[in-house]
C-alpha cells in the first residue's frame, strides 16, 4: 500500500464507529457519555423541585472534580501528538454527530450500499426547536455529515463548500428518521451531493451540497499546520 492509499484508508477509519470495543477505558467513556445524554434530555424538560435540582448540581460538580485532573487534549493536540493517527477510531467515537463518546451527539448511524448512504437517528429534547419539532440547524448538521460520507467511503478527504436545506414539513422529535444521500454530479474537484430526510413515508427535508475534494497528501499537510 503506497502513501496515498494509506491516507485514504486512514480517512475511512477516521469515520468508523466500532460497534463493540474491548478497551475498558473506551467502553467506560461510552457509558459516561450515554448517562450524560440521558441527563441532558431529562434536565431540559424536568419539573423537579429545587432540592432535587440542587442535589443533582452538586453531584455533577463532584463528577467534574473527579475528571478535571485527567488530561483532555483537543482533537488538534491529539493529531499533533500522533495519537489521532494511531487511533482514528477512538477519535471518530468522539465526533459530534455520530460518536458514542460524545454526550451531545444525536448518535446518527450511517450505513451504505455501494455509493448510496443511509442514516438513522432519533432527536431527543436536546435538539428541539418548536415544540415537538427538530431544530432546523440540527437537521442541517446531520445532512452535512451524511452527504460528506459519500466521499469518505472512497477515502476522499473533503470540505463542505455550500449546503442548502429545504424544509418540506416539520421534522418530528422523538421519532425515528431516515436520511439518504448520494452523489448527483461529479465535477472533478467539486462534487454535488443530494439527500433527503423522511419520517416514515413523509419527506420532511431535502438538501443539496457542494463538497470540495482535497488531495490526501495536501489534507494531511494542512492538518499538520
Amino acid at each position: 500500500m503506497n502513501a496515498e492509499e494509506q491516507i485514504r484508508a486512514f480517512i475511512r477509519r477516521s469515520w468508523d464507529i466500532i460497534e463493540a470495543v474491548d478497551d475498558p477505558t473506551w467502553a467506560a467513556k461510552r457509558v459516561a457519555a450515554a448517562a450524560l445524554r440521558r441527563l441532558n434530555s431529562l434536565l431540559i424538560c424536568s419539573d423537579a423541585p429545587e432540592p432535587a435540582l440542587l442535589e443533582a448540581a452538586q453531584r455533577i460538580e463532584a463528577a467534574l472534580a473527579a475528571l478535571t485532573p485527567h488530561a483532555a487534549p483537543t482533537f488538534k493536540e491529539g493529531f499533533d501528538s500522533g495519537d489521532y493517527i494511531r487511533h482514528p477510531e477512538r477519535y471518530a467515537d468522539r465526533a459530534w454527530i455520530t460518536g458514542q463518546c460524545n454526550p451531545i451527539s444525536p448518535l446518527l448511524e450511517l450505513s451504505h450500499d455501494g455509493g448510496a448512504v443511509a442514516g438513522k437517528v432519533v432527536f431527543d429534547n436536546s435538539y428541539v426547536g418548536a415544540p415537538g419539532w427538530v431544530h432546523g440547524g440540527a437537521v442541517a448538521a446531520v445532512f452535512d455529515q451524511a452527504l460528506g460520507y459519500c466521499l469518505i467511503l472512497a477515502g476522499e478527504p473533503c470540505v463542505t463548500a455550500e449546503l442548502a436545506v429545504r424544509f418540506h414539513s416539520p421534522t418530528p422529535a422523538h421519532q425515528p428518521l431516515q436520511f439518504s444521500a448520494e452523489i448527483a454530479e461529479d465535477r472533478g474537484r467539486e462534487v454535488l451531493i443530494k439527500g433527503e430526510c423522511h419520517h416514515d413515508d413523509r419527506l420532511t427535508a431535502s438538501a443539496t451540497a457542494t463538497f470540495v475534494r482535497l488531495q490526501p497528501r495536501h489534507f494531511a499537510a494542512v492538518l499538520k499546520r
